[in-house]
């Protein structure tokens, strides 16, 4: 069961970096569209697994820019901030926009 975890935890982390960069590409209100669509692809804390010995860990203060690395036989995750606060700048921009016209 922690391996399946690690896994979908490994596929899962670039689908919200790749929705943030689509959301904030398509909304013209948000100011400095280029530095928000860099800082969607950077991720806080790094998870790791090796999925033979069910050895895992995890780095709390790493600062991952395009996801976590690869290593042979290593699961590795990222929590994706970058994008969560990308995400809210696009709500907020367009809510904004919304408003004014």
């Amino acid at each position: 069961m922690n391996q399946t975890l690690a896994l979908v935890a490994a596929l899962a982390w670039p689908l919200p970096m790749i929705a943030a960069l689509y959301f904030v590409a398509r909304t013209k209100a948000l100011k400095l569209r280029v530095i928000w669509a860099v800082l969607a692809f950077v991720g806080v804390g790094a998870f790791w697994m090796k999925p033979a010995t069910g050895e895992w860990g995890f780095v709390p203060f790493a600062i991952n820019i395009l996801g976590p690395g690869a290593a042979n036989g290593l699961l590795k995750a990222t929590f994706p901030a970058g994008a969560v606060l990308s995400l809210i700048m696009v709500y907020f921009a367009r809510r904004k926009a919304k408003a004014a016209g």
